[in-house]
């Protein structure tokens, strides 16, 4: 086979798992219940110095990371299980950490079947990189929103990532719990990571989160 014709069947392969993957993409639910931040001024980490914040992992209803892929409709999904660590220096707002570790198993798109092929070594490659990790290095205000600026680990490769996120509010939820809560949004380029490039389907990737932490 020369080359011509083994390019012509890997572009046509590749064809295909995009079709079978991306295709008829499911519509999976929020179970988001988000807790009204209307009356609560917006506070900065002066407030909760020397704390340390997590996510709530037995009220799945309270914390959410979802994606988007550039260029499909309805290509909403989930990561259902991840642990979220916050943590404020006693001294110093500037100096909070951020440590976020994502199961890449746990992901949803309202179809199972593609779910378990994006597991794959064509995609996630779940076996040999189990998780998504961000560890930050440096948080900082600027102009009532804060910049994080840190590390992203996935499927083996580590790159430098920046993103904006809003602090909504710091009060407590309809349980009781004191929630620092916080939202945000930012882009990766799958490609960058090991996935392949599919025809007909974008590289850009929209990561969103919203996060009630309670207190540890």
């Amino acid at each position: 086979m020369n080359n011509q014709i083994k390019v012509l069947v890997t572009g046509f392969i590749l064809l295909v798992i995009g079709i079978l993957i991306f295709s008829n993409w499911g519509k999976p639910e929020s179970e988001l219940e988000k807790t009204n931040v209307e009356e609560v001024r917006t506070q900065d980490f002066a407030s909760i110095l020397g704390t340390t914040w997590t996510n709530n992992k037995t009220d799945p209803s309270s914390s959410e990371i979802s994606f988007d892929i550039e260029g499909l409709k309805d290509t909403k999904g989930f990561f259902k299980d991840f642990d979220i660590v916050f943590k404020v220096s006693e001294k110093d707002p500037q100096k909070a950490k951020l440590k976020v570790s994502i199961n890449v198993n746990s992901i949803d798109t309202d179809n199972g079947i593609r779910d378990k092929e994006l597991m794959g070594s064509d995609f996630f490659n779940e076996e040999k990189y189990p998780t998504i990790d961000f560890h930050s290095k440096r948080i900082k205000k600027i102009d009532g929103k804060y910049s994080s600026k840190g590390v992203l680990k996935m499927m083996g490769e580590r790159k430098n990532l920046e993103f904006s996120f809003e602090l909504k509010g710091i009060t407590n939820n309809s349980s009781g719990f004191k929630v620092a809560i916080f939202e945000g949004t930012f882009e990766i380029d799958r490609t960058n990571f090991g996935m392949k490039h599919v025809v007909s389907v974008g590289d850009n990737v929209a990561i969103n989160f919203y996060c009630e932490l309670i207190e540890k």
